[in-house]
């Protein structure tokens, strides 16, 4: 029942604790029962746009705060991500669907951008509707709107700069730190990026989709976050004395349990062990079959194996007295990802093995980190690359992953586009700040709406100012002093005005996205006008 569904959660940091609680509106009113129209439609999406914008304000940049969401069915999740935020609140409220909506796309499209779209939409909202209540017509609101998105994006495009190596490595290292995590942290993410990306980018130019060809390997221990050209997997050898590395091993991977059966060694299936003669010949052929499979997998010349299935102590004896190197019980989707790498086929020992069949690796070896053992697959032209993150609590894994995660979307961005704007709030409230001279060229109640969207731009660095200790309004005056001068300022995160030195960047090619899907879902919200309940 809706009564059951109270979502809550809460902001915490080391150093404070906040309790966020959703107005009492979300609760009474997460499912609509009866039409919505006029002034109860006005009321719902100022409400609506004023609780996401009030829950995602306090996690934006670096020195955001996380959310501790307790989801309805008592699963807790720390975050300061946006999506995840929205996500697990599981609010069924028709607006609030629309704002998860909007992160979902920019998730699923870029992969970062989700808090900065939704903030800026909501604000939109929150803007618009003081203007429907003053008398401001919605054509004249779209019309206004659709001028300033256009204008923006004329003005986006001449703050953009050309990405060198260095600007890729400053944008890429902004956007892990804008999810919360150390410096030193940051600083480990962007060089194990940067390589993944410059292999993925020797191998496979710009054709490459990070969910295949990506692998982010998260394991409690460490510290420790590393960049590898090849697969890294988190599996125990078949035997602890068999060899710990192997150079330019052919690799053999099989998908078949490497065990004997009783109905193989006998098809009567009724074997009578009434005397010890018998007992022993048993084991003897036992043996003798085992060493026939074992025969078959050396002489294909493998010196590595890869089994999804069991393999009987005998043959992994035979196999060590070889010195070839197994593994057993992998994933098959493991498997596969092996297989992509070193090219060899996935098959099964009954069938013929074939030289074709096999793999090839510059070096397989294994490691054991913090009790917990790991297999490193190089490959110099493989097609798929690692990410190795290593951290001692669950919570820091996941907010590691988070900003790996960004920073691998926004790497992928700049390979294609290399193009970036300045960080920190400086391209928001720069495009705000011009947005405002450009709506005093107009005529009409359209100047309002431009200067509402002006007003919904300057409310992101206004966040980023309040989240890093500052006054908000006494930040903005700094700024807008500073672009009145012809200078560029931004948040910093020193708790003052600085200028664009050193330099912070952003992908500009997120932010445009950003801007355009919030723009979007704003227009597509005011032109409702009534909510329509299931019977």
């Amino acid at each position: 029942m809706a009564s059951e569904l109270k979502p809550s959660g809460y902001s915490a940091m080391p150093e404070a604790a906040e309790t966020y609680e959703p107005a009492a509106w979300v609760r009474d009113r997460n499912l609509i029962k009866e039409p919505v129209k006029k002034a109860g439609l006005l009321e719902q999406l100022e409400q609506a746009a004023s609780e996401i914008a009030e829950l995602l304000a306090s996690s934006l940049g670096p020195k955001g705060m996380n959310k501790l969401i307790i989801n309805p069915v008592n699963e807790t999740f720390l975050t300061s991500d946006g999506k995840v935020i929205l996500k697990e609140l599981d609010i069924p409220h028709p607006i609030v669907t629309s704002f998860k909506k909007l992160a979902e796309s920019m998730d699923k499209g870029c992969g970062d951008g989700t808090k900065t779209a939704v903030l800026l939409a909501s604000n939109l909202i929150i803007n618009a509707i003081e203007l429907r209540k003053q008398g401001v017509q919605p054509t004249t609101l779209l019309r206004g709107y659709e001028l300033a998105l256009r204008k923006a994006y004329e003005l986006l495009g001449y703050s953009v700069k050309q990405a060198g190596r260095e600007e890729m490595r400053i944008a890429v290292f902004c956007s892990a730190l804008s999810k919360g995590v150390e410096k030193q942290q940051a600083e480990a993410i962007t060089t194990a990026v940067l390589k993944v990306m410059a292999h993925l980018e020797k191998t496979r130019g710009e054709c490459f989709d990070l969910n295949k060809h990506v692998k982010l390997l998260k394991k409690r221990g460490g510290p420790e976050i590393l960049g590898h050209e090849g697969i890294v997997l988190d599996e125990n050898p078949a035997r602890v004395d068999m060899p710990m590395e192997v150079e330019n091993p052919l690799v053999l991977l099989l998908n078949y349990d490497l065990k004997l059966k009783s109905e193989y060694l006998n098809p009567r299936h009724n074997p009578r062990l009434d005397c010890a003669n018998t007992g022993f010949l048993f084991e003897e052929r036992k043996k003798e079959s085992c060493k026939e499979i074992a025969a078959k997998i050396l002489a294909t010349g493998a010196k590595v194996l890869f089994c999804e299935g069991d393999i009987d102590p005998l043959i992994e004896a035979y196999l060590k007295k070889n010195k070839l190197l197994a593994f057993k019980k992998l994933k098959l989707k493991d498997l596969e990802k092996v297989s992509q790498v070193t090219g060899a086929s996935i098959t099964a020992y009954k069938e013929e093995l074939k030289p074709r069949d096999l793999g090839k690796a510059e070096r397989i070896w294994r490691e054991k980190k913090n009790g917990e053992n790991f297999v490193f697959i190089a490959v110099k032209k493989s097609k798929i690359s690692t990410i190795l993150i290593r951290e001692p609590s669950n919570y820091g894994l996941d907010k590691i992953e988070e900003a790996a995660d960004d920073a691998l979307n926004n790497a992928a961005f700049l390979l294609k586009t290399r193009e970036v704007v300045n960080g920190g709030g400086a391209i928001e409230f720069e495009l705000a700040y011009m947005l405002k001279i450009f709506a005093s060229t107009l005529r009409g109640k359209e100047q309002l709406a431009v200067l509402a969207y002006a007003e919904a731009l300057q409310k992101i660095p206004e966040a980023l100012a309040c989240n890093a200790g500052m006054n908000p309004l006494d930040a903005m005056v700094q700024m807008n002093s500073a672009y009145s001068q012809g200078k560029e300022a931004r948040i910093g995160m020193d708790r003052k005005i600085t200028a664009c030195e050193p330099a912070v960047y952003d992908a500009a090619s997120i932010k445009k996205l950003a801007i355009v899907s919030a723009s979007e879902l704003v227009g597509k919200l005011l032109r409702i006008d009534e909510i329509v309940p299931k019977n």
